[in-house]
């Protein structure tokens, strides 16, 4: 971390060392023994750069003297909240999912997080620390996640050992991922877990949906989601995270992948590693079939993923080609049964049912959901040309205009982009291939059997505590 002084910050630009307003984390207050003298301020902040060895980042530490009142009432905090103070009720955990993105999270731990907390006073405990050691005050407890499976034991452990009485602080590293195997993996239910979000996977879709509306005195600063991750960790608020369950049928499996070691192709049938048998998943972002699930899982080998976020147009490119039409049906319902509805349609390019507003930061795929409202809306189309599909996607990028989006066949059919809220949306596949067959939970992968049905259920009870921003809460 660097150190830099300066006497003033402007509401423009921030002092030397510090950068632009939308590179403060956050400023605290320095006590002063002489009253003659101004105050003095910590403004500290994150400056992210991508240069030949890749991206990097760079904590700075500012000391100033004079500060608008606008960003003190944004950015100044007192006390380190209580949900990041450690002790006999409450363990701080930090999770650096190394497989997360393109694998920053350990770089940004190293590089900000902890310089950051350490700081405060506060460090990690030793590895070998047993988990009683948690109470101590000023101390959290750091996993650097080794495989695909560590985040998920880690959640099962979580309440294991502990009292009732203590609650959980998870500081996840990672993408969306890592909130989704918290939420499969905790069984904790005396105090859900309190996930705090800094977003390091490749779309973050969850983390951009919860921060989409954050508001500040100063306005909206385009800052980094990371910079916007660490004010949230700071100066957050707990809330009740909207989850649904979706079941599948016997026959349903889990595919995922793994690197193949050395002297191995990356193939896709050398990198399959697991096959897992499942009958329920939950959720807290996306249940898809079609476009968007294929898109998830032919992306998804080693080969693709060391590309980051680009893969997806790589793939993306071979699936306009081909332009498969998946035979399925579909009904949406309330979970009273009432308001039964089925789709007029047994071919589908895409079937989408989220309860965030976007996939990625700039992707809007519902633009009527807000932040925790615990909707679920589905969006879908029919078979179409790869050239169609591209427009429609291209116009989610503009705010969400492909849900106004209608136009008229060859034949002369009026077709339009559906967008529906329901509670429980059933999908059920007719397909004879199995690579047609595949239906994508918040990034996680299931191959259904022929003739099989996902149905996605919005959950009563939330699972989990998420960490958002104080505007998002009332």
């Amino acid at each position: 971390m660097s150190t830099n002084n300066s006497d003033d910050i402007s509401a423009d630009a921030g002092p030397a060392g510090a950068g632009s307003i939308k590179n403060i984390i956050f400023i605290f207050s320095k006590p002063t023994q002489d009253s003659s003298k101004p105050n003095t301020y910590d403004c500290f902040s994150l400056t992210e750069e991508t240069g030949e060895q890749g991206p990097s980042f760079k904590l700075s530490r500012t000391l100033l003297t004079n500060i608008p009142q606008p960003l003190l009432d944004d950015y100044l905090i007192g006390d380190l909240p209580q949900y990041l103070q450690s002790g006999p009720t409450r363990h701080i955990h930090i999770v650096v999912s190394t497989g997360s993105g393109t694998g920053l999270s350990l770089n940004f731990y190293n590089s900000v997080l902890h310089p950051l907390l350490e700081s405060w006073g506060i460090q990690p405990l030793d590895k070998s620390a047993d988990p009683a050691e948690r109470s101590k005050p000023n101390t959290y407890n750091l996993v650097i996640t080794q495989d695909a499976d560590s985040v998920r034991n880690f959640a099962r452990d979580l309440g294991h050992g502990t009292q009732d009485t203590v609650q959980h602080t998870v500081v996840l590293l990672s993408g969306d991922g890592g909130v989704i195997e918290m939420l499969n993996g905790s069984d904790t239910e005396a105090h859900l877990p309190l996930v705090a979000i800094l977003p390091l996977g490749t779309g973050n879709a969850l983390f951009y949906s919860l921060h989409k509306s954050a508001k500040t005195a100063t306005g909206y600063p385009d800052s980094s989601g990371l910079v916007l991750g660490l004010r949230t960790l700071l100066k957050g608020r707990a809330a009740s995270l909207p989850s649904f369950k979706a079941e599948f049928p016997p026959g349903s499996r889990i595919i995922s992948y793994t690197s193949p070691g050395e002297g191995y192709s990356s193939s896709t049938a050398e990198a399959e590693s697991h096959a897992d048998a499942v009958s329920h998943l939950y959720g807290a972002i996306v249940a898809s079939y079609g476009f968007h699930s294929q898109l998830v899982w032919e992306s998804d080998t080693p080969e693709y993923r060391k590309h980051g976020a680009k893969r997806f147009g790589m793939v993306a490119q071979e699936l306009l080609k081909e332009s498969h039409a998946y035979n399925a049906t579909v009904e949406l319902a309330r979970k009273d049964g009432s308001h039964r509805q089925k789709l007029d349609r047994d071919r589908h390019a895409y079937i989408l049912a989220t309860m965030v507003s976007n996939l990625e930061k700039t992707f809007t795929v519902s633009p009527s959901s807000k932040p925790l409202d615990g909707k679920m809306r589905l969006v879908h189309f029919g078979a179409v040309s790869g050239e169609k599909t591209m427009e429609i996607m291209m116009q989610a990028y503009g705010g969400g205009k492909h849900v106004d989006m209608k136009w008229t066949t060859e034949d002369g059919v009026e077709e339009k982009v559906g967008y529906d809220e329901a509670e429980v949306v059933k999908i059920t596949t007719l397909e004879e291939d199995a690579r047609w067959r595949k239906v994508c939970i918040d990034g996680t992968i299931v191959e259904l059997p022929q003739g099989g049905s996902m149905t996605v259920k919005t959950e009563d009870r939330p699972h989990l505590q998420v960490l958002v921003d104080n505007s998002i809460v009332s």
